[in-house]
């Protein structure tokens, strides 16, 4: 929308290899119908916890899967623990705390923005979808989190506070990995262990998770397009590409890469890579909109509202969504 990238569309055309891409990691390229972006690599979020601290509180890693259970052993952890200055579960109170909220947002079956007719400017527009009822149970279990006494965390370290053992349950990126000492990685699975999931409603629901990673595209303004294309084209290639994410524990958007012949060497160095992997089929992404870096920031100050009582979590979410479709030009 700013064009500031170019329309790849009939250079992935030709190229022919689209349907190679987890289509949601394809899909997260397109703008309005247009491809201008490659999915490189990618991450997920999901639960990692300490063998040890669960074991000496009498907590089960099971207990963790639900949202009551995840709070029960919240309570375990925290009397165990507290003493040795551990906290039991981390909750994220940075600036990036909707990245930790959407999954429960998704898995409950809401969506952050949808498509809505009657827009003043454009007709069919987008429009703010995440004030809906499964939105406001998802924030409702984030209330319940603090009600337990789980305190938001308003400094992030990106894992380092699990790897330095402050924590006994941390729902955090795949990056985390990085924070260990990778000649432990073989033994890894032997004081950390990691559930595949975001804590569910209730026990056989659907999980959810949020990918990241990084865009290759190619600038408006670049004076060799053709070149520009054949070097992306290069770095991506899955015999190119596998060995930079082994060795720093990223995961793959492309089939070829995750479940071909490459998987034998990330499963070998990357802890947990088959389970990190299965949560592809879960994952969502942020919404590819101009807006939306505002859309999050509205749903930021609604989070921070709950976290310090001052709103309940539809009031929070209710005035939250009427700024996102003041930012979307519903007036």
């Amino acid at each position: 929308e700013g064009k500031f990238l170019s329309d790849l569309s009939n250079l992935t055309q030709s190229w022919n290899r689209s349907s190679e891409w987890f289509k949601t990691n394809w899909d997260g390229g397109i703008y309005n119908g247009k491809v201008y972006g490659i999915w490189a690599w990618t991450d997920v979020r999901a639960m990692w916890y300490w063998k040890d601290l669960l074991n000496q509180s009498g907590v089960s890693p099971d207990s963790l899967r639900t949202w009551n259970g995840y709070i029960e052993a919240a309570k375990k952890l925290e009397n165990s623990t507290k003493d040795k200055g551990i906290q039991a579960m981390h909750l994220v109170g940075a600036s990036h705390s909707p990245d930790m909220w959407y999954p429960y947002l998704w898995m409950l079956g809401g969506e952050i923005v949808k498509q809505k007719s009657g827009h003043p400017q454009k007709g069919t527009y987008w429009f703010p979808a995440y004030n809906s009822t499964q939105g406001v149970q998802a924030l409702e279990f984030l209330s319940d989190q603090v009600k337990a006494g789980i305190k938001p965390q308003i400094n992030h370290f990106w894992g380092k506070e699990f790897a330095d053992k402050k924590f006994a349950v941390m729902l955090e990126g795949s990056w985390l990995l990085g924070h260990f000492p990778r000649n432990e990685s073989k033994n890894f699975d032997k004081s950390v262990g990691m559930i595949p999931m975001f804590p569910v409603p209730k026990e056989g629901d659907t999980s959810a998770t949020m990918m990241g990673g990084w865009m290759l595209g190619i600038p408006v303004t670049s004076t060799n397009k053709a070149l520009s294309w054949e070097l992306l084209t290069i770095m991506i290639q899955p015999d190119v590409l596998a060995p930079m994410l082994a060795n720093y524990a990223y995961l793959p958007t492309q089939k070829p890469i995750a479940e071909g012949t490459y998987s034998t060497q990330l499963n070998a160095t990357i802890p947990y890579y088959k389970e990190l992997i299965s949560m592809l089929s879960i994952g969502h992404s942020r919404p590819s909109i101009a807006e939306y870096p505002q859309i999050a920031d509205n749903i930021r100050q609604a989070i921070d509202e709950v976290y310090l009582g001052v709103k309940e979590p539809k009031q929070a979410l209710d005035d939250a969504a009427k700024k996102s479709a003041e930012v979307l030009g519903w007036s």
